[in-house]
């Protein structure tokens, strides 16, 4: 891995468990998004309407998150995805 970070301040194993893998989860997440609640469906022919199917699956992933952090947690759910 190429990074312009300092190696006398990060070691080879947190800059890869802290920022790399960091970056992964966060792609998974957005892929999850749009793939398994649709976010990418804006297909309508009104601003409005594609707004609020934005929301709906916006919505969709603040509550899947929140069911993972709090009733899944130190279950093997908790990093389920939909």
């Amino acid at each position: 891995m190429v990074t312009p970070l300092p190696a006398e301040r990060y070691g080879a194993r947190t800059l890869y468990e802290d920022l790399y893998c960091a970056r992964g989860d966060m792609e998974t997440r957005i892929k999850e998004q749009q793939l398994d609640l649709f976010a990418d469906r804006t297909s309508t022919h009104t601003l409005r309407a594609n707004q609020i199917r934005l929301y709906f699956a916006s919505f969709a992933y603040v509550l899947l998150c929140a069911l993972r952090r709090l009733a899944l947690a130190d279950t093997e759910l908790a990093q389920a995805q939909c």
